[in-house]
């Protein structure tokens, strides 16, 4: 086995240390130094995981933490053993538990601190070993579909880390397997597993069996020994699989722990170098905020399915921050022994979504790690409640919808212009432009951010006053568009309102209403003294009191007013004020006299 061929270069390794060529001795007295200063982040993991080699009692006396300024003259004397890294990250190690107490508490009220938390257990996400011995979950996620149809470039390949117990050189991983770390020993021969459940060698083979021949390979990251790891040779192991050429992070273990700073630096550095991290939800049937690094949401947190496609109520962990659900029940894959076996948990479930990640960046070069998330969410199959749910995420993934014969990608979306501008209830069919324009899949889904824009396929309709921003997604999930829309609402107003006419009395008095950004199923309603007494854009009004209050509206089609954003109702007033002195009224009665006798004249002769 590679393990001890790797010995020599272990020796080597340690030799280097001890001649000077690193700086990897510990102060000869608290009082010489407050730290030893590692000058990269592999010489600090190393440093640190010596520290832990040193100390494996089991009692766990140790503290990890980050300063703010990098390296700084800061007193690190209470601890026995201790080690900082050039950016700041350090971790000391305790000879008495009142020690590290008091240390942890003064070094979480120092504001040169940026955090500073206790080294704790790391466990791994799978259970107990079932007797059903098929393998069901490569098919589920129709990974054969996707990897026939992958055709890498020459001299291309991803790497997945698998930050775990290590992988056994097996006959299953031979053409797999590249050099890691074990930093549990300490060397540079990670292919060792002597987990109880041989957890990273099953981890591995569950990849190896979903991505067969392509050029896909895993590079084991010892941290665990039988059943758990510390925390700081867990995060160390994050660090040095994101510096030494990881594309993809298996991280199949979990903290009882609702934050670790540690933890979420870790991710975050993963991310900010484009890998992509891939987390188990955790097996203790509770919320995902309650675990690390399952709630981490720049990492893609896994739930776990049984073969029918239910969720694995019995043991798998949800919550808001979980995105996919894969096969975590009787799955097949390989032991220490090159036995094929079959477990249960969340932690195989993060294999297979792993997998996933690793084939989409193999067949997507230069991708970064949002178009990945993208592409697995848009390729899943939703289970569960309509949408995102808390148990499936956004569902299981179908690898099989990432396979297109001939294919030809999209390479970016736009709108052919800047803005858009709609009336009330008006709609408008979103085409965005792709290019190529021979893209093979140029689906898309279109989504708005406000209220003011409903949206029905590719159609946007304008139901309310406002302003939205109107999302396409391209269906691989690459690549998106956005473009701002401002709906108009109709504005009425009383032709030349000056705000009121007078009239003599008995004259008639016509009013128009002038529409802007007239909406279709509206209506204009007239209104005097409050009370309805007419519909259109004329309105005739003859008052018989000394004014009235004349007002105009637009209502829907239901006769309830249309309303702006500030919950007024569109409508405009005018006041109507009648003459009515002694003479107008005296003349008009004898005006009404004559013309009612010239009637009954008529009607007599």
């Amino acid at each position: 086995m590679k393990k001890y061929m790797n010995k020599a270069f272990s020796l080597l390794l340690t030799f280097l240390f001890c001649s000077g060529c690193f700086v990897c001795g510990f102060p000869a007295s608290a009082a010489e130094a407050d730290a030893d200063c590692a000058q990269n982040s592999f010489e600090f993991a190393v440093k640190a995981a010596e520290i832990i080699k040193n100390n494996s009692d089991g009692s766990m006396l140790r503290v990890m933490g980050k300063l703010k300024d990098g390296i700084a003259d800061f007193d690190f004397s209470d601890a026995s053993e201790s080690v900082v890294s050039a950016d700041g990250r350090f971790v000391l190690q305790f000879a008495e538990e009142a020690e590290l107490v008091a240390c942890l508490t003064k070094l979480q009220g120092d504001d040169n601190v940026l955090y500073a938390e206790r080294d704790v257990p790391v466990y791994t996400g799978a259970l107990e070993k079932s007797s059903d011995h098929l393998s069901w979950g490569a098919e589920v996620i129709k990974a054969d579909a996707y990897a026939q149809s992958i055709t890498p470039s020459p001299g291309e390949s991803v790497t997945v880390a698998i930050v775990d117990s290590g992988a056994e050189d097996i006959d299953f991983l031979k053409d797999k397997l590249i050099d890691g770390y074990d930093f549990f020993e300490n060397d540079s021969d990670a292919f060792e597993d002597v987990s109880d459940d041989s957890h990273g060698t099953f981890l591995a083979s569950i990849i190896a069996d979903c991505t067969g021949s392509l050029p896909i390979k895993i590079m084991p990251v010892r941290v665990l020994d039988s059943k758990n790891a510390s925390l700081i040779n867990f995060i160390n192991g994050v660090y040095y699989a994101v510096d030494n050429g990881a594309d993809v992070i298996n991280i199949s273990l979990c903290i009882a722990m609702s934050n670790c700073r540690s933890i979420e630096d870790a991710i975050s550095y993963a991310e900010a170098n484009n890998v992509t991290v891939v987390v188990c939800a955790g097996n203790s049937n509770s919320d995902v905020k309650k675990f690390c690094p399952s709630h981490c949401a720049t990492a893609i947190t896994v739930s776990s399915v049984d073969s029918e496609r239910n969720f694995s109520h019995r043991f798998s962990n949800f919550g808001s921050e979980v995105d996919l659900a894969a096969p975590g029940e009787n799955i097949g894959g390989y032991n220490a022994a090159g036995e094929i076996t079959t477990s249960n948990g969340t932690s195989l479930s993060t294999a297979f979504v792993s997998a996933a990640a690793a084939m989409f960046r193999l067949d997507n070069p230069g991708c970064n790690t949002e178009q990945v998330r993208n592409a697995l969410v848009l390729s899943a199959e939703d289970m569960g409640d309509p949408g995102r749910d808390d148990y499936y995420g956004f569902g299981i993934p179908k690898l099989s919808k990432l396979a297109l014969s001939d294919k030809k990608y999209v390479e970016s979306v736009s709108f052919a212009q800047n803005s858009y501008s709609l009336r009330l209830y008006e709609e408008l069919e979103i085409n965005p432009v792709f290019y190529p324009a021979d893209a093979t899949d140029k689906s898309f889904t279109v989504s708005s951010d406000s209220p003011c824009i409903s949206v029905n396929g590719n159609v946007i309709t304008a139901v309310s006053d406002g302003e939205a921003v109107i999302r396409v997604t391209s269906n691989d999930g690459l690549y998106t568009a956005e473009v701002a829309v401002t709906t108009k609402m109709p504005e009425i107003k009383i032709e030349n309102n000056p705000g009121n006419k007078t009239i003599n009395y008995g004259e008639t008095l016509r009013l128009t209403a002038e529409v802007e950004n007239g909406a279709d199923n509206t209506a204009v309603l007239w209104y005097v003294d409050g009370v309805e007494s007419g519909e259109g854009t004329i309105f005739e009004i003859s008052p018989k009191n000394d004014s009235a209050e004349v007002t105009v509206k637009i209502v829907k089609s239901d006769g309830t007013p249309l309303l702006d954003k500030n919950g007024n109702e569109i409508s405009d007033s005018q006041t109507v004020t009648v003459k009515s002195g002694f003479f107008m009224k005296l003349i008009s009665f004898f005006k009404n006299l004559f013309r009612i006798s010239r009637l009954v004249l008529q009607s007599v002769m």
